[in-house]
């Protein structure tokens, strides 16, 4: 009986020393850095398929979501950032304020062109410092089927919020691409 007393009282020591507090000498973490206090961090999509019918063609870059034309309702048409307007001679993405198919649509800046980001820089992208210096331009371009490699497309939604997206591949169905956006 003493064993087995001295045992919960050894355990019960054990714990309350545990718990007792952490004491640093008073000194306190007094980094400032500026880059720390505003770097945001990343919504990464992979292999994000962008059909060339109305199946799926709209997507939130907030949920990851992608809608067809009969799911857009009420909600989804807030939410929706990204139209693929693509077809079998070029690639293209719009904002959904522009389209008919979505009413009250939220306005999203798309620039196809004069991107100087590249497919590397885009692979290295892990947080908002990325796009810090970025300004993107709406400038309601295409991209030929023939020179869909090695181009980003950047954008800007209604929230302001940056982002890029990766074209990987294109066939008679659909557009294959990465998106990358500050969350």
């Amino acid at each position: 009986m003493k064993t087995k007393f001295l045992s919960y009282v050894f355990v019960l020591s054990l714990i309350i020393m545990s718990c007792s507090k952490d004491d640093d000498s008073g000194s306190t973490n007094t980094d400032t850095d500026s880059d720390t206090d505003t770097e945001q961090l990343i919504s990464t999509f992979s292999d994000v398929e962008f059909s060339l019918d109305d199946s799926a063609r709209f997507y939130a870059t907030s949920t990851g979501k992608m809608y067809g034309k009969s799911g857009i309702d009420g909600e989804t048409s807030k939410i929706i950032d990204l139209v693929g307007d693509s077809n079998q001679a070029f690639i293209a993405f719009s904002s959904p304020s522009s389209t008919s198919e979505i009413t009250d649509g939220t306005k999203t800046k798309v620039q196809h062109t004069n991107v100087s980001m590249t497919v590397a820089q885009f692979d290295a992208i892990t947080d908002s410092k990325s796009f810090t210096d970025i300004t993107v331009t709406d400038d309601n371009e295409s991209i030929g089927l023939s020179d869909y490699k090695n181009n980003i497309i950047l954008f800007e939604n209604s929230a302001g919020k940056k982002g890029a997206i990766k074209l990987k591949a294109i066939n008679s169905t659909r557009v294959l691409v990465d998106i990358k956006v500050v969350k």
